[in-house]
């Protein structure tokens, strides 16, 4: 058996799309997935969360798939490991955690092979595996992140954001992904998609130059996806409704969904939380501050950070 010095790495949680950047736009949340590695004589996964025990724990999981990959990808073999995993990620929600199980594979991977890989690298990877960079994007880099993948070639970019809290409100069920992308048409009418694309324009500069209202403004009329995927978010209009009252400058579908982000302002942001969850009593109620952190590796017992 081949041995290595354990090591851990943890990954972020994101939200994606933001309203109009459809598979392009990720942002970075301060909720987290741990992944402990260890030295073993073959290959295994462990989750601590009950939540989490109907995830394989053999060649099956998304990690170690991940794995996989990159071995492939450089024509190198890692040596096995026994992988504990503890998130706080909830599955199927539209909070990235399947992006920080790629982030993850692929930051393991990095470190078994001595591979050196830059963010960038790590990014296209990722995007191999999951088809789209938004939120392994985020996950991998941290911060806002606005990407394009397409035809084997990737362009990111990730700036720190600050001024405004994401409150994710996360139902009791989930939703696939595959399902909530099935509903999407294939094509778009030319104006739809021009106005779209226009709003995900301005969103970004409107972030990147704190301009909430502005942005605000443009994160609530895309027409890429979520009128498409209306049907599975009953509660969507009621929670637009109370939370733009209560001062949210903006409400969006996260990710493929279920969870529902709304935008505010810091200084409004506990108002807004508060009062979404005096109304809206079935969902688990996030306030979160966006994290410019991304997947990060440490040594064991040690606050070192390798990359």
């Amino acid at each position: 058996m081949v041995s290595f010095k354990p090591f851990s790495v943890v990954a972020p949680a994101s939200t994606a799309n933001l309203g109009p950047g459809y598979d392009s736009l990720g942002l970075a949340l301060p909720i987290y997935q741990t992944v402990k590695i260890e030295p073993s004589d073959s290959w295994r996964v462990e989750y601590v969360q009950p939540e989490h025990q109907t995830l394989p724990g053999d060649e099956k999981n998304l990690i170690i798939k991940t794995v996989r990959h990159v071995e492939k990808k450089f024509n190198k073999t890692c040596p096995p490991a026994k992988l504990m995993v503890e998130s706080d990620i909830p599955l199927s929600r539209g909070l990235g955690s399947s992006a920080a199980a790629i982030s993850s594979g692929i930051s393991i991977a990095d470190q078994l092979l001595n591979l050196s890989l830059s963010q960038e690298e790590k990014i296209y990877l990722a995007c191999e595996m999951e088809g789209h960079p938004d939120n392994v994007s985020a996950s991998i880099a941290g911060g806002f992140t606005v990407s394009r993948y397409a035809n084997g070639n990737l362009d990111t970019i990730s700036v720190p954001v600050n001024g405004f809290s994401v409150i994710v409100l996360v139902p009791l069920t989930t939703l696939e992904t595959k399902e909530s992308r099935e509903v999407i048409p294939k094509i778009l009418d030319h104006r739809d998609a021009a106005m779209s694309s226009a709003a995900g324009n301005v969103l970004v500069a409107s972030l990147l130059t704190g301009d909430f209202d502005k942005a605000g403004r443009a994160m609530m009329v895309d027409k890429f996806h979520e009128p498409h995927r209306s049907r599975f978010f009953p509660d969507l209009p009621d929670i637009k409704k109370t939370a733009l009252a209560e001062g949210a400058f903006a409400v969006t579908i996260s990710g493929a969904g279920p969870s529902i982000a709304v935008y505010a302002e810091n200084v409004s942001a506990g108002h807004v939380a508060s009062e979404l969850e005096n109304k809206f009593k079935s969902y688990t109620i996030h306030n979160l501050l966006p994290s410019d952190k991304g997947t990060v590796l440490y040594e064991k017992n040690e606050n070192h950070l390798f990359a």
